[in-house]
């Protein structure tokens, strides 16, 4: 809960007050953590400390090269990274079922992490991107918060209970209505919603996105066999913890944006 309260304002103030280039610097950090964490929840037995710093470095690096080359250079920067790898597996001395796990789940991070994370400071360029931004964290953890209480107190319906047992269908709907009202009360007053009926669409289209982020990351840590990805953060687990249900809907709301953006 403190930790909570301490890096809430923190972002919050990151995303509305700060220049463009420390949201893509936070952004980097952030992939650079999460994938860190994320190779930790590979099926291979053996770790490879040194690759899997080199996989959260050069995951990381995608972020600000897509930010300053165009999100299409994504392509070309996976052939690449994927080469790199296999040359590295090929010169490792583990078992080849070993290499082939590792490899590919390094692979994997570059699209389930890099790719997603590296639209955050694209989003926030758009016409009141810093807003938009803000409103997709607002409806995430109202989600959370929502989904969490309404489940403890209503809950009897299990919605996934071989990779989330405690995640119940009450709570999940009261998640995604408590995070469309809360968008919709952020949408009115700060002006950036078209239509309340848009806005309202966006706001669910986010809650329901960002739910199976959330079930993505447990089917991970479930087939690892961990209740969390890692540790840095007290009381919350690790950095991918707190953004697993973020990772989906960056992307959807960027294009979201565009395409209100191409049809002006």
């Amino acid at each position: 809960m403190l930790s909570g309260v301490v890096l809430i304002p923190i972002v919050v103030y990151i995303v509305l007050f700060t220049p463009p280039y420390l949201i893509l610097a936070v952004s980097t950090i952030l992939t650079f953590l999460a994938l860190l964490e994320f190779n930790g929840l590979g099926l291979h037995k053996k770790r490879d400390s040194a690759f899997d710093v080199l996989g959260a470095l050069s995951g990381a690096s995608l972020v600000p090269l897509l930010f300053f080359c165009g999100l299409e250079a994504f392509l070309p920067a996976l052939a690449g990274l994927l080469f790199i790898y296999f040359l590295y597996g090929l010169w490792s001395a583990r078992e080849l079922s070993e290499s082939s796990l590792d490899l590919s789940h390094k692979v994997l991070g570059l699209a389930y992490l890099s790719l997603p994370l590296s639209f955050i400071t694209p989003l926030a360029e758009f016409e009141h991107g810093r807003f938009w931004l803000l409103f997709l964290l607002l409806v995430i953890w109202s989600n959370d918060t929502f989904a969490y209480f309404a489940g403890r107190k209503f809950g009897k319906n299990k919605l996934a209970p071989v990779i989330s047992p405690k995640k119940t269908v009450e709570g999940a709907v009261a998640g995604v209505v408590g995070g469309a009202i809360v968008g919709l009360i952020f949408a009115h007053f700060t002006g950036i919603g078209s239509s309340p009926v848009e806005t309202i669409a966006i706001t669910i289209a986010v809650g329901l996105v960002g739910m199976a982020g959330d079930l993505a990351e447990s089917l991970l840590k479930r087939g690892a066999n961990v209740k969390d990805s890692g540790t840095l953060i007290p009381g919350h687990g690790g950095v991918l913890d707190r953004i697993d249900s973020l990772i989906f809907p960056i992307p959807l709301l960027y294009y979201y944006l565009l395409l209100r953006a191409f049809h002006a």
